[in-house]
């Protein structure tokens, strides 16, 4: 019996691939990005020309630096982006590109028919999902009305989990309960896809991947062919894996009732776990499953998050990106030193980071992200502080809509790129007031899909088994009250600029 686990994760804006020992130890990892489309505005869309062979020669690449036999690999599990919809031909084959988690095409009008169809009551009610414009329930009424020649064609309305599953061998098309339920169409409570959305839009259910609520669960081997272009063996068991905020919190220890884990990458949320699938009375909060852990986790959302630092990076910091080829430090630690020089507050720059509309405890797809504040004074400091700080300040929105349900904190346990930072860290920590708990594996996406498949090979018996074994905390930043006057003061002129943009400029 083998003695290491794969973890997979193709994420928004790159691929990342690390193999675990059974214990959660980093033995080699390795990434790649990748493109987003953006055929016009508001429009965002990816293929797996791009995607698929980024996949495979990371996975080879990171096996390679792991220096671990891939016979000794137990098994591989997959994180995936929820809410991006393929629509495959017979073949298997995509009829277009995928189109985005972030795409806004599920807008007002789409939303407006959907109304029209059932109440926002209901549909929060069987899906667990606000009526908004991330989920694909409202992009798909724009893929019926629009592209009729498309939709007709459709044989599999596919998630990326079942999608990639299927390049890397499963024997059939396959989907976790939390992937699921990032369609705005299946009934949580059920556990199964809901049979009055998909008459609403006329989607048979045979169109659709078969639910898996079973943790890890072995859809295929991997191939000679994958093989090849993976680094794995052959016959190595593929494990169905969560969409990729599931895995961040089922790999940052997210199983018992009240953890709360904060994931800040391309796509922010908090997710705070719940023994009962409730619902917030202002409907913007999303219930979905745990998935393979037998209860649900209550969270809402920012669209952009860390990517709009990345934009940042990008957009204004090719002085940084260019000094960071030669020196070999990251662009971002040469920013997040610039930011040291500004304080609290930016020197009055305020930052919306709703760079693709804000869904969290806002809810506006036609939010837009802006700079207000600026002088003559103003420095590229205050600008990346002002950014930094404005994701988090759209984090502590999401925190105090759950605070406001009712829901508990008690502490937060953060991965993804702020994670990197302590800066960030303690940033966060001050501006929510809680503390910041770090993980001994910055990688948790790539650790719970990894934990998946070593739940379905048997490695361990259940998820709970595999927290316990795997996850380890490694750091706390606790929050400074000296500095709690200064970002409130900040958080409020966050506010006070959306809300008076709000209806004017939106």
């Amino acid at each position: 019996m083998g003695k290491y686990l794969v973890g997979m994760d193709a994420g928004t804006t790159g691929c990342k691939v690390c193999v675990f020992d059974l214990e959660g130890n980093l033995m080699g990892s390795d990434y790649r990005e990748y493109p987003c489309y953006y055929p016009q505005e508001g429009w965002v869309e990816q293929i797996p020309e791009d995607i698929t062979p980024a996949l495979f020669a990371t996975c080879k690449d990171a096996i390679s630096k792991s220096k671990v036999d891939p016979s000794e690999i137990m098994g591989v599990g997959l994180s995936s982006q929820g809410s991006v919809i393929g629509l495959l031909d017979e073949n298997g084959k995509l009829l277009r590109p995928f189109v985005g988690w972030q795409d806004l095409r599920g807008g007002s009008q789409e939303i407006c028919w959907l109304e029209e169809q059932i109440s926002r009551a209901e549909h929060y009610q069987i899906t667990g999902d606000p009526l908004g414009m991330c989920f694909s329930v409202a992009k798909l009424v724009w893929l019926k009305q629009n592209e009729p020649e498309n939709w007709e064609k459709t044989a599999i309305f596919s998630t990326h989990q079942d999608y990639f599953l299927k390049e890397l061998g499963a024997d059939g098309y396959y989907t976790d309960y939390s992937s699921a339920s990032r369609e705005g169409m299946m009934d949580i409570d059920k556990a199964e896809w809901s049979q009055k959305h998909h008459v609403l839009l006329g989607i048979p259910l045979s169109k659709r991947a078969k639910i898996v609520s079973e943790p890890g669960k072995v859809v295929g081997h991997i191939t000679a062919e994958v093989a090849a272009q993976t680094g794995l063996a052959v016959g190595t068991p593929i494990s169905i894996g969560a969409h990729d905020q599931n895995c961040n919190t089922f790999g940052s220890g997210g199983d018992d009732d009240g953890t709360a884990v904060m994931v800040m990458g391309t796509f922010g949320s908090c997710f705070v776990i719940s023994d009962k699938s409730i619902r917030d009375p202002k409907a913007r909060l999303v219930v979905k499953g745990n998935h393979g852990v037998g209860n649900f986790t209550i969270e809402a959302f920012a669209n952009t998050s860390a990517s709009a630092y990345r934009w940042f990076r990008d957009t204004f910091c090719d002085l940084e990106k260019f000094s960071g080829q030669l020196t070999k430090i990251d662009p971002y630690v040469l920013i997040n030193q610039e930011i040291e020089c500004s304080p609290i507050g930016a020197n009055g720059i305020t930052f919306l980071p709703y760079l693709q509309g804000v869904s969290g405890a806002k809810l506006n797809d036609k939010a837009r992200a802006t700079f207000i504040g600026m002088s003559l004074g103003t420095t590229k400091s205050d600008m990346a502080r002002a950014v930094m700080e404005g994701i988090c300040y759209e984090m502590y929105d999401i925190i105090n809509a759950e605070m406001e349900a009712g829901i508990a904190l008690n502490g937060i346990r953060l991965t993804g790129g702020a994670a990197k930072s302590p800066m960030w860290s303690q940033m966060l920590s001050d501006i929510t007031k809680q503390p910041i708990h770090l993980l001994s594996t910055s990688e948790t996406g790539c650790l719970g899909a990894a934990l998946y498949a070593g739940i379905g090979v048997g490695a361990y018996q259940n998820p709970h088994e595999a927290v316990e074994r795997a996850v380890k905390i490694s750091q706390t930043f606790m929050p400074n009250p000296a500095n709690y006057e200064a970002y409130d003061k900040a958080y409020k002129r966050f506010n006070d600029v959306y809300d008076a943009l709000n209806g004017r400029f939106f």
